[in-house]
């Protein structure tokens, strides 16, 4: 991740995946994640549009190793489906898969919403996630959220805080990921994107416990 959050998520800084530049303080003047990576962008540095990069300054080279969390998507997931936690459960509801978080997300939690983003790459659409237990999300979560949306996995949050909003406004990534107030409205939409039936061999369970 290279927009990193203030814990109010109200400011971010700029972190050169190459080297380690931070440029910090951002949103007081340049306002939103648009406006400081377009003239970013002119003073040299190189990446994704997008607020989770990757992103280069101009004193590294444009081929840079893979970033820690691209890693991570090419690997064999590590979390067991069995393995208990009380703040992420994953369900099926209605057929549509549904992630839900208690208590804010940390470096395990982050870890382990990656490892479920793995397991469901080719095999849905669509990923409701309910945040109405949550307060904030970190630039992690939103960094795995937006690997999900690169892996064709529409997300959309369910009941999402001021905080939340306030953050994906700053980030730009409020076009990625619709929200919506409660469950059951969101499961309403998702019926409009049915899973993908999974490939010969691979077993699709109807429930997972807990990650």
């Amino acid at each position: 991740m290279t927009a990193l959050l203030s814990l109010d998520s109200k400011n971010f800084t700029l972190a050169c995946d190459g080297c380690g530049q931070l440029v910090t303080n951002l949103a007081p003047t340049m306002g939103e994640w648009d406006v400081a990576w377009s003239l970013f962008s002119q003073d040299g540095w190189t990446g994704d549009d997008l607020a989770t990069g990757p992103h280069t300054c101009g004193r590294c080279t444009r081929t840079s190793p893979p970033r820690m969390v691209e890693q991570a998507l090419t690997r064999e997931r590590t979390t067991p489906a069995t393995r208990e936690s009380r703040r992420l459960t994953v369900s099926q509801v209605a057929g549509v898969t549904v992630v839900t978080l208690t208590g804010n997300p940390d470096l395990v939690i982050n870890a382990r919403l990656r490892d479920l983003v793995l397991d469901l790459h080719g095999r849905v659409r669509r990923l409701v996630v309910d945040v109405t237990r949550v307060s904030r999300l970190d630039s992690g979560a939103l960094d795995v959220l937006v690997q999900a949306h690169r892996l064709s996995i529409a997300v959309c949050l369910v009941g999402p805080a001021q905080q939340i909003q306030d953050a994906l406004r700053l980030l730009n990534l409020d076009r990625l990921f619709p929200t919506c107030l409660t469950l059951p409205e969101a499961l309403a939409d998702s019926q409009v994107v049915d899973a993908i039936p999974p490939s010969e061999g691979v077993p699709r369970p109807d429930r997972i416990d807990a990650l």
